[in-house]
């Protein structure tokens, strides 16, 4: 079933995109087979390809780290542009971290910007749009005042949310933003909740503590990391918040690459984390397509265990084989298509239901009512936000 999922996206059908992905893992093993293959195409068309799917960056710096070929200037100028843009990002979550950790609170970068922080040692071969962070919830309010304190502004960026701060706890996260020298905003996340999302139970979401706890500081700062079994799984559940294939397509996929590239993982330990999130179906998915794409090396007995039924894989796979991978800005779902598929990749359907009525206390304190009467109402309102549909207003 997967097999047919690959012809269905046909990714790997092209030499160009096929060398693209080549340059882009953390692990390229064939120095050789590369070069040859660098001076028999059009480097420039290679550089529109990647530009394309934001891969830019990240192929230049390896190119330039396994001293293939000279890059041409405007490849160069592109990589040098993006290298000042994640360095400012770099010492900001840097500066931010340390400033946090004055103040008595232990603050931990997720995704992207801890793995810049930790793993990889050219910015530039990292990029994010924005920096993720996590501190404790009763540290919240603190650290949202600390931002504010350093010239952050709080804003979300969808139009359809508002600066409403006892809203944004209740959802247990805020973003700001900053302007760099150049005039460009970088955006920053503040959240308490460690994995939140469609594709998880409230109830069975981590807790953020004890991620915390168990995270470690990256050299040289205050910057909290995550172990590398809650990092692996908090990247694999954003990566199904993702739907697999939106925005940025191709390169949501390498944070698994480098994850597993350069961590030891305890994979049985990251199994039992698996298992006791319910979140198996989507996990098998995340770690799958890296597989495909960049030959992540996640051992077999992995993801046969997380490996769902036939009948489900077979739903899961025709949900992704029209979407488009290589297309991350085209049209992904229909709302029939994406609920289908949403609803297919939860472990059961008891999960289904324990996400849109997690319990009448937490439904209670979420929407902010007091009437058991009012709960059908709620429900209905939990399932839109769920699949999309509904949409927030501004607050007068």
């Amino acid at each position: 079933m997967e097999s047919q999922m690959i012809s269905m996206f046909q990714i790997l059908n092209d030499p160009l995109v096929d060398l693209m992905l080549s340059l882009s893992a953390e692990n390229r093993k064939n120095r050789e087979e590369l070069l040859n293959k660098l001076k028999n195409i059009d480097v420039l068309q290679l550089f529109e390809l990647c530009v394309e799917h934001e891969l830019d960056g990240i192929v230049a710096s390896h190119i330039m780290e396994d001293d293939l070929i000279e890059l041409p200037e405007i490849w160069l100028e592109a990589y040098n542009k993006q290298k000042e843009c994640q360095t400012f990002l770099k010492q900001k979550a840097i500066e931010v971290c340390g400033k946090m950790h004055e103040n008595g609170i232990k603050m931990v970068i997720l995704k992207n910007g801890g793995i810049m922080l930790d793993l990889i040692e050219d910015p530039a071969a990292c990029p994010m749009e924005d920096v993720d962070s996590l501190v404790r919830k009763d540290d919240f309010y603190k650290a949202h005042e600390i931002l504010l304190s350093q010239g952050f502004n709080f804003k979300f960026r969808s139009e359809f949310e508002f600066e409403h701060l006892e809203e944004a706890f209740k959802d247990g996260a805020t973003e700001y933003y900053l302007t760099m020298p150049n005039s460009e905003k970088i955006w920053f996340e503040l959240a308490w909740r460690a994995v939140a999302g469609r594709w998880i139970r409230p109830d069975l979401e981590p807790d953020t503590d004890l991620f915390i706890e168990n995270s470690h500081t990256a050299k040289g700062t205050f910057a909290g990391v995550l172990s590398p079994e809650d990092n692996l799984l908090q990247v694999c559940i954003h990566t199904a918040k993702h739907s697999y294939v939106r925005a940025p397509g191709l390169r949501l996929h390498l944070d698994v690459d480098r994850i597993v590239s350069h961590c030891e993982i305890d994979w049985d330990l990251f199994l039992e984390k698996v298992k006791q999130s319910h979140t198996k179906s989507a996990i098998y998915l995340s770690l799958w397509i890296p597989t495909c794409l960049f030959d992540t090396q996640i051992p077999q007995y992995v993801l046969e265990a997380l490996r769902p039924k036939k009948r489900k894989l077979m739903v899961l796979c025709k949900g992704l084989s029209n979407t488009g991978l290589l297309h991350p800005k085209q049209k992904k779902f229909s709302k029939l298509a994406f609920l289908r598929f949403q609803t297919a990749i939860y472990d059961s359907y008891k999960d289904v239901i324990k996400v849109i009525y997690p319990s009448s206390k937490w439904m209670k304190e979420r929407y902010g009512y007091k009437s058991s009467f009012l709960t059908l109402k709620y429900i209905l309102v939990r399932t839109l936000d769920l699949v999309g549909i509904r949409k927030k207003k501004a607050s007068k």
